[in-house]
């Protein structure tokens, strides 16, 4: 057997109808948000009756217990209104998160080896495992001496099918946590500033972001927000005296923490709050224990297997649902579930001298364009580190000009690879001081004083090292005013090439290559076809700076026919996920202006990209497009999706090739990047068309083919470049000073820190390439 599926198991049994007490639901007065309403019914319900499972369909509830108190609500009646048999046919959800409850309420009472609790279930389609099954298959608890714990988080998504069929689908992740509180945490000297934190105190499940330490204390009168109330008077007025009245002296001088939910900031005691921890949050906090749990982190579709079935086994047999229970392996009928499963070819690109087999061929072919001016380049590096500058230096002139790797030539490096030279007498070659701001900003502006320099190669200290501020930020937003296209190559990556003799690095090589030829106005490779009859692809991104505030962003990238695209991105903040008409006006007004200077006419047929979920209303790029005649087609394109896809080949899982995709009429799952299996396991994309008349397979195709054309590594983007660029583009624009490299910055020679930037695309007979139109921080 060699197939693709997801992690789901088969339920064996049927499910049997069941009787529910029914609940309806009338409103009193204007109510703004009924869905969030009947939640709120529902949980007050739940933990008025010893929280048995209340379930929810349109505006009525249902529970399999009979609800004894149904207390007061102020918008909303509760009206009892008997009990019936639920069809399994008409409420499939229903019964979906009846599953849900039972699977919760069996894993409560499961133990472990020390006879403790094993799992945290509550009721929700989120359960905790406490422990870990490493790779070796036994089970540990993983906690390091700063506080910090490694559990395992599993999603449960059972589907129903009409005839009481299940299928079990799961997913599995890393959940970090830590019994400290944010005041645990200071004592400790961790910075806690930008921490998403929770609330134990309350019920509230808003997301809380610390945004800054005030210099109070939580016994100063005000600092609740009330005349002249602290925060510790706060709680015992409120009746909730127990939570503060063991506080000592020293605990009553806790500094306040100021915190923003939603739009609104508030002041906390920081005994009340907790930290969600991220694993970045991890590895800069506890780097020791950061890297004793890798290899637990980064999982295969073996190890994921082999941890969901240990999940399955113990969620056993569900004797409430007609001892419903799942078959310890992953289930194939893909007949049953509907998909249809395949790898998709790879797209042929073209160099220098025509069809490459793989992206490193290219430095043996040729790259596709190149600059036809010698493009001179400086070098700064922190002082002391000359050697270093020097090697790196050295290696990347010899590799690009003379074929050379290690001062010797290479059969696999074609001689002048790229047009660039260094020459001291019109070359800056320059050591600057370490620490100090200002000095970055100085010495990045003497490139002024060097008109020859097209680039500039700057050595700087490693990114996460926090003992000195790293230059990257200063000298990128410089040398972006100053229009000077730059490349940052770390002190750890030029150590490779002061005494390298073997090949590891000629990898390093391949990408910096690839990096500086892209801020040049070079091009490594183009693709030969691109599948589907379209003219261009715009992709289309919403960026978050901040909860509730927006920015959109528009980036074309394809252009069949040879026609002009533009890349154009608004400025204005926005409220939601969902573009505004006035700023989707305002967009592809551009991009078709753009496009019919360059051609004379509106391209015929386009497709759109969105990054995310497309929350805009079809009706609007109906009537925009039809009055021009321009066919569209919306296609979502979602990264962040709790579904991964496993290869069988007999009784072995294994991590799906790049190419292996799944399909079911609209929708898609896509794994467009590599990775060997031991190592982790590859993400995939999902596919969903919104709109349009093109075919879903050539959808995927196109998706994937546009993938794997990044140009600033040999390895794939993973997004394609229509969504994958606007939101790297988007997400700089929101985060200016964050050290994140803007994956645009590889493509060409745009610098981080971008405000404003087009991007023109070319297609001449179908070849595709990028060339720099106009770039201004």
């Amino acid at each position: 057997m060699n197939n693709l599926t997801f992690e789901a198991f088969e339920g064996i049994g049927q499910l049997n109808e069941l009787n529910f007490y029914k609940y309806r639901l009338i409103g009193k007065g204007e109510i703004d948000n009924v869905h969030q309403v009947i939640w709120s019914v529902k949980y007050k319900l739940q933990a008025n009756n010893f929280f048995r499972p209340v379930f929810v369909k349109g505006e009525v509830l249902y529970s399999l217990d009979e609800l004894k108190i149904i207390p007061e609500f102020e918008n909303v009646e509760v009206i009892p209104d008997g009990n019936t048999i639920l069809s399994i046919a008409d409420n499939t959800d229903v019964y979906k998160d009846v599953i849900v409850f039972y699977i919760n309420n069996h894993l409560k009472n499961i133990k472990d080896i020390n006879n403790n609790k094993k799992y945290i279930a509550k009721n929700i389609d989120e359960i905790i495992g406490k422990s870990i099954l490493t790779p070796n298959l036994k089970y540990q608890y993983m906690k390091s001496e700063k506080g910090f714990k490694l559990q395992r988080k599993f999603k449960i998504s059972p589907v129903v099918s009409r005839n009481g069929r299940v299928i079990l689908y799961l997913n599995c992740s890393s959940d970090f946590s830590t019994d400290k509180s944010i005041y645990e945490m200071m004592n400790d000297g961790l910075d806690v500033s930008g921490l998403q934190v929770k609330n134990k105190w309350t019920n509230s499940n808003g997301n809380i972001f610390i945004e800054e330490v005030l210099d109070k204390s939580i016994s100063e009168p005000g600092t609740s927000g009330k005349l002249g109330q602290s925060l510790i008077d706060y709680y015992i007025n409120g009746n909730q005296k127990y939570r503060v009245e063991k506080f000592t002296d020293e605990d009553k001088k806790a500094n306040v923490i100021k915190a923003k939910i939603k739009k609104k900031t508030y002041n906390y005691i920081p005994q009340a709050l907790t930290p969600v921890i991220t694993r970045e949050y991890l590895s800069h906090a506890d780097k020791k224990f950061s890297k004793q749990i890798e290899n637990v982190i980064k999982m295969d579709m073996n190890y994921r297997y082999q941890t969901l079935k240990s999940f399955v086994e113990d969620i056993g047999v569900i004797k409430e649902l007609n001892n419903l229970h799942f078959k310890n392996e992953y289930y194939t009928n893909f007949d049953f579930m509907g998909f249809e499963s395949g790898i998709l070819e790879e797209p042929v690109l073209i160099g220098a001298n025509g069809k490459i087999k793989d992206k490193k061929q290219i430095f043996i072919n040729g790259f596709f364009k190149n600059p036809k001016e010698n493009v001179k380049f400086g070098v700064l590096y922190p002082e002391g580190c000359m050697e270093n500058a020097q090697s790196i230096a050295r290696s990347i002139l010899d590799f690009a000009t003379a074929g050379k790797y290690n001062k010797q030539e290479n059969k696999y490096i074609s001689k002048n690879l790229m047009n660039i030279g260094f020459k001291r007498s019109e070359c800056i070659f320059e050591s600057y001081k370490l620490g100090d701001i200002t000095e970055y900003k100085a010495t990045a502006r003497k490139l002024k004083e060097h008109e020859k320099v097209g680039f500039v190669i700057a050595v700087i200290p490693d990114m996460n090292e926090s003992e000195v501020e790293n230059p990257y930020n200063p000298f990128k937003k410089v040398w972006a005013k100053l229009n000077i296209p730059s490349q940052m190559i770390t002190l750890k990556t030029t150590e490779k090439f002061k005494n390298t003799v073997d090949k590891s690095g000629l990898y390093y090589l391949h990408n910096i290559a690839l990096n500086i030829l892209g801020k040049i106005g070079g091009i490594p490779w183009i693709i030969k076809d691109m599948p589907g009859n379209i003219d261009c692809f715009i992709g289309l991104d919403v960026g978050t700076r901040e909860k509730g505030i927006h920015f959109p962003a528009c980036s074309v990238l394809f252009d069949k026919y040879g026609k002009l695209i533009n890349y154009y991105k608004p400025t204005i903040p926005q409220s939601g996920e969902k573009i505004a008409e006035t700023v989707l006006q305002e967009i592809f007004d551009n991009v078709l202006i753009s496009y019919k200077e360059e051609n004379g006419e509106y391209p015929k047929n386009i497709v759109i990209h969105r990054d995310g979920f497309s929350r805009e209303n079809v009706d609007w790029y109906k009537e925009y497009f039809d009055k021009k005649g321009i066919k569209f087609n919306i296609i979502e394109v979602k990264k962040n999706i709790p579904v991964k896809i496993a290869k069988v080949v007999g009784s072995n899982i294994c991590n799906p090739i790049k190419g292996s995709y799944v399909l079911k009429n609209n929708k898609a799952f896509v794994v467009t990047t590599d990775i060997k299996d031991g190592v982790a396991s590859p993400n995939p994309l999902k596919i969903e068309k919104t709109y349009g008349d093109v075919e879903m397979k050539s959808i995927i195709e196109q998706i994937y083919s546009l993938s794997q054309i990044h140009v600033g590594s040999t390895k794939s983007l993973r997004l394609p470049i229509t969504t994958g660029y606007a939101d790297n583009i988007t997400i700089n624009n929101m985060h200016p000073l964050n050290k994140k490299k803007i994956v645009l910055d590889s493509y060409c020679c745009i610098i981080i820190n971008i405000t404003v930037a087009f991007i023109i695309i070319y297609n001449v007979f179908g070849r595709n390439y990028f060339e720099l139109k106009y770039c201004a921080s």
